[in-house]
């Protein structure tokens, strides 16, 4: 279950230096602008896993607390429920990330607000920036 856990976290990367494997050598449309805000912000963690997980534990602990059929399968819902909750919790807070919001002046004018995932590039006010996008999401990089 843990290795289920670890693995499902792996890649999920909201960086916009990392690029998922299947958006290697495909056409990306590019526009460009200035940044004109930025804000830190708290993206929130992947509730699913952790919830999935806690549900699975929790079943087998209640399946377990018990010799009698009927108690023992009351005793396994009741568990995978507050395993349930435990682990979307504990999957949200172990998963959460650093971001940053910014909020971008394109060349036509109009803005565009873009939230990621802190990275190895810092922003400021004024900074010209491209923003890449492909299958509804964007990246910002610094355009130097």
């Amino acid at each position: 279950m843990l290795t289920f856990i670890i693995s499902s976290c792996v890649n999920n990367s909201l960086q916009p230096d990392v690029v998922s494997r299947s958006d290697a050598q495909k056409q990306q449309y590019v526009i460009f602008g200035t940044i004109r805000d930025v804000s830190r912000v708290t993206i929130e963690g992947d509730r699913e896993v952790g919830a999935a997980a806690g549900a699975a534990i929790g079943a087998v602990v209640g399946k377990n607390t018990t010799d009698s059929e009927p108690e023992s399968d009351i005793a396994a819902v009741v568990g995978s429920l507050v395993g349930s909750a435990i682990g979307s919790g504990i999957g949200s807070a172990a998963t959460k990330k650093d971001g940053v919001e910014l909020l971008i002046e394109i060349e036509s004018g109009s803005f565009i607000s873009i939230i990621q995932e802190v990275s190895n590039f810092s922003y400021i006010t004024g900074q010209k920036v491209r923003i890449i996008k492909r299958n509804g999401k964007s990246r910002v990089i610094p355009f130097e």
